[in-house]
């Protein structure tokens, strides 16, 4: 992933967010999901030498709503973290 010096927290922000949505549609399909809300925090920034990595995990999943998050990595430290609240809506 290319990094802009201008826009690089939005950058790890849609890498993230792509990153939970697919781990969550791993775990609802057939079914769809519909995003209800979501929160970053910042915690540190990149660097430009190093990678990034993105993780997703599932807090709790009911018939309706699916609660999920993650977090990017730079250099073994976290640089942004997120939580979502997904509808699960019929394919």
């Amino acid at each position: 992933m290319s990094l802009t010096q201008n826009r690089a927290d939005e950058a790890v922000a849609l890498e993230l967010m792509k990153a939970i949505r697919q781990s969550g549609e791993d775990v609802v399909a057939p079914q769809k999901l519909e995003l209800v809300s979501t929160t970053l925090d910042v915690t540190g920034h990149p660097m430009s030498d190093a990678a990034l990595s993105f993780d997703a995990v599932i807090d709790r999943k009911t018939r309706t709503i699916l609660f999920t998050g993650g977090h990017a990595s730079c250099g073994g430290k976290i640089v942004m973290t997120a939580t979502a609240i997904y509808r699960i809506v019929s394919a």
